[in-house]
């Protein structure tokens, strides 16, 4: 990924790439922040306990950078799917069934890449917490970031989820992601919450 480029096109009038993929970035830089603080702690005095879990955490945090790099891709190939069926032609009655029903496809296609991306930024969360706890003290604040990053780029992913729920006709299908949102949402709370107390107990001033 060519990360001047993706920010030049991102800035642009162009719909893609947009939330989504910018979710799956902020995820990868949470994920970096886990990368850093594991090297930083590895083979360092007083950690020795850790050391294996430490490695793991190294190769988990580059694993999610190269699968969020997938989703990146993956979201914006979504959306052009979408606006492929926007320009199927709608001038008689089996056009417009057929472009609907393409539509109808595509939407519930597209939220699979944000969903995913949510997940990932999930485990990013997951990682920054347990770094927080067992990682190098001079890093707390950089896991706790990581952590942060996490958090936002979960909730960033879970608005591109829902935008798209709201244009599914499928009812029954569209509650049921809606409450599947609302449940990853709490989760997402509960672990920010959790993380973040862990990350100021370890502070001697806590700044908020």
């Amino acid at each position: 990924m060519e990360l001047e480029n993706f920010i030049e096109r991102l800035s642009s009038k162009d719909p893609v790439p947009g939330g989504g993929a910018a979710s799956a970035l902020v995820a990868i830089v949470g994920g970096a922040l886990d990368s850093m603080v594991s090297a930083l702690t590895s083979g360092k005095k007083g950690y020795e306990q850790n050391q294996e879990r430490i490695a793991q955490i190294g190769e988990e945090a580059s694993r999610l950078k190269r699968e969020l790099e997938d989703l990146m891709r993956d979201d914006e190939t979504a959306f052009n799917a979408i606006s492929a069926t926007w320009k199927l032609p709608k001038g008689t009655d089996d056009e417009k069934e057929k472009r609907s029903k393409m539509l109808q496809d595509a939407l519930k296609h597209a939220i699979q890449p944000p969903w995913k991306i949510a997940e990932k930024a999930l485990e990013v969360m997951d990682l920054s917490a347990e770094l927080i706890r067992i990682g190098n003290k001079n890093a707390v604040t950089d896991a706790g970031c990581g952590l942060i990053f996490g958090f936002a780029a979960a909730e960033g992913a879970l608005l591109n989820v829902a935008i798209n729920i709201d244009a599914i006709t499928d009812a029954k299908f569209a509650e049921e992601e809606r409450a599947k949102v609302r449940d990853l949402h709490t989760k997402l709370e509960m672990k920010r919450s959790k993380g973040m107390s862990l990350l100021q107990g370890s502070l001697k001033a806590p700044p908020f």
